[in-house]
């Protein structure tokens, strides 16, 4: 499943945008518990197939990394576990919702503790499909992939285990090997349960955590920059070589996000037909590409994939 995002942590007006998707997505859609507490111009997202309401913690960080990316990155509002519960409790809408489990980039507790906080949560949740974000524990900045192995057990009590891309790891291959080692490990121990690898939606790193055993994929590089031919590209340069030169930068943005949401559903469709067959040729031109990294990846698991 991929799942387009949505957030403010993009420069662009959130009502709007609700606005000019309503006629266009219907498939899955993620915003988060953080702006729908703090916006309330947005309006009742009710036109997606399963509504994903996320944790809240990417709006409320003052993350670096995202400005670098010409991504806005306003002063944050408050943020707390009572801000999201009550948000959860009080957001009405006539999708079917996937909730995920609070999340707060100055909270760091054990796997362990996280497990228990996002259970007591669903309690009070409970028309819902309940997905745990897993986060580094504390005095740590990624995740430790043998405390996850460890708690499998209690891991398989929620609908969905979600894992933030960057905190697998610091390279592509290392994100890779961490997500087969505990697709392994569930399917060792019986679990069957997906894996949604949040801010990982573009040409390359979808296909390359799909073969690694990821499940579902979401991200706001779809509304940033253009998906074409397998590659991800910079709207200002790409955008007038599609639209022409002649057009408007709104008119190009509002082209580009009708075109990356029909390529994400064909995205989709083709590594369904990919996992049917194991044809690398199927995912285009940058199969060879992805061959030779499943290969690699393949070689660091023992074969164990």
């Amino acid at each position: 499943m991929i799942v387009p995002s949505i957030s403010s942590r993009l420069s662009m007006n959130m009502p709007e945008l609700v606005g000019r998707l309503a006629p266009l997505v219907s498939g899955p859609l993620l915003v988060s518990a953080y702006d729908l507490h703090n916006n309330k111009n947005i309006p009742k997202i009710s036109f997606p197939s399963l509504l994903f309401i996320d944790s809240g913690g990417y709006e409320c960080a003052k993350s670096e990394e995202i400005s670098e990316y010409g991504f806005y990155r306003p002063e944050p509002n408050e943020w707390n576990r009572v801000f999201h519960e009550k948000t959860l409790k009080s957001y009405g809408s006539t999708s079917p919702r996937v909730v995920i489990s609070y999340d707060h980039p100055s909270e760091k507790r054990g796997i362990g503790e996280q497990i228990i906080q996002a259970r007591e949560l669903f309690k009070k949740i409970d028309i819902c499909l309940k997905e745990i974000l897993i986060k580094p524990e504390n005095g740590y900045n990624k995740i430790k992939i043998k405390s996850v192995i460890d708690n499998l057990s209690s891991l398989a009590q929620f609908d969905i285990i979600g894992f933030t891309e960057k905190e697998l790891g610091a390279s592509i291959l290392e994100r890779m090997v961490s997500i087969s080692t505990i697709r392994y490990q569930m399917s060792e121990q019986g679990i069957d349960r997906p894996i949604h690898i949040l801010g990982s939606l573009d040409t390359v790193t979808t296909p390359l955590y799909f073969i690694s055993g990821g499940d579902i994929f979401d991200g706001l590089a779809w509304l940033r920059y253009i998906f074409y031919r397998g590659d991800t590209l910079y709207l200002e340069s790409f955008g007038p070589r599609i639209s022409g030169i002649h057009v408007s930068g709104g008119t190009i943005r509002d082209q580009c996000i009708y075109h990356n949401y029909n390529y994400i559903r064909d995205l989709e469709l083709k590594l369904e037909q990919f996992q049917l067959s194991k044809d690398f040729s199927i995912l285009g031109k940058n199969a060879n590409f992805f061959h030779e990294c499943y290969k690699k990846l393949k070689t660091k698991m023992g074969g164990k994939i």
